[in-house]
């Protein structure tokens, strides 16, 4: 495992890191990735530690993820860095960014976790343009002030709303999709702003929420009830399957996901690239792709071509 800067803040994160949506398990309504067996992800996340990944992306509203990494990780809680977020009360219920609830979010994560401080904390999706950002960057700095965090940042729900981020100096990374079927963070410039401003990136979605681990055509668009995925139009998951089939025949020597990963690792301006792993074969397929070689000038290119002449794979 290779380990990058997190921006200057001076912490090192796993080229690698682990995005924990999906072991916390089925959360009410169509909010989560199903049912998952605690056992297994406990046993997913001692591998993923034992081969390199120090990261550890995680929220409170991912049902019992920061209580799994809590509880898995507190006897080495030095060697691992976690990242947790607030902002959700629920899934799909107002956003609260309040004094109050900044810091009482952070304190459920601390018990939740079993630990006195978060290496990075994210603000979740928040609407920058209607928050009081001044304030809440004065509470984010008092809590790193006070020793409960090391760093904070943002994760953003598009790619437009980075760049608004950078706009306040303190944040120490932004958390973005970014795919070979999502460029957005490159099309808008928010990668090479964030570089500029020494500010990290974490590449979240490398995997296309799934998408780029088939070969276009054998992944069921049928998602259940309790699958987020099922939210989306019919003509929004035809699109995408069309795209990993069409991005399955750049590199035939690497399995689907395996190029995925490897093309957020040949962007320099990522940190670390946290797919979700619900498994220990997941994590084992995954870290293989942090000893392959950065992928070429030319195959970047190719991929960036079947993006745009496929109309950036958006059903707009």
């Amino acid at each position: 495992m290779k380990y990058r800067p997190l921006g200057v803040s001076g912490i090192m994160v796993s080229e690698i890191g682990f995005g924990s949506w999906g072991i916390g398990g089925a959360t009410p309504g169509p909010t989560s990735y199903g049912p998952t067996d605690d056992k297994e992800s406990q046993r997913a996340l001692k591998v993923a530690f034992g081969q390199g990944i120090n990261y550890y992306d995680t929220a409170g509203v991912y049902g019992c993820s920061e209580k799994l990494i809590g509880k898995t990780f507190k006897n080495c809680r030095d060697q691992v860095v976690i990242g947790t977020k607030v902002g959700f009360l629920e899934h799909h219920t107002p956003q609260d960014f309040s004094r109050e609830n900044i810091i009482t979010t952070l304190q459920t994560s601390l018990e939740n976790l079993g630990t006195d401080y978060v290496d990075l904390y994210q603000l979740h999706n928040p609407d920058l343009q209607k928050l009081p950002m001044d304030d809440i960057m004065d509470i984010l700095t008092e809590l790193r002030t006070r020793g409960l965090i090391r760093a904070f940042g943002v994760s953003v729900k598009h790619p437009n709303h980075g760049l608004l981020a950078l706009k306040y100096k303190g944040f120490t990374s932004v958390q973005v999709n970014l795919s070979m079927i999502d460029q957005r963070a490159i099309d808008g410039n928010l990668l090479k702003q964030a570089k500029e401003q020494g500010v990290g990136i974490i590449a979240r979605t490398p995997l296309n929420f799934g998408f780029l681990t088939d070969n276009g055509k054998t992944m069921s668009l049928d998602f259940g009830l309790q699958d987020h995925r099922s939210t989306w139009s019919m003509k929004q998951r035809e699109a995408w399957q069309k795209a990993a089939r069409l991005l399955s025949d750049i590199h035939p020597r690497y399995p689907l996901a395996l190029l995925a990963l490897r093309y957020c690792l040949s962007v320099d301006e990522v940190s670390t690239v946290i797919p979700g792993m619900l498994t220990v074969s997941d994590v084992f397929s995954n870290t293989i792709a942090g000893g392959m070689p950065p992928l070429s000038f030319k195959t970047m290119a190719q991929i960036r071509k079947i993006y745009n002449d496929n109309d950036q794979f958006f059903v707009r």
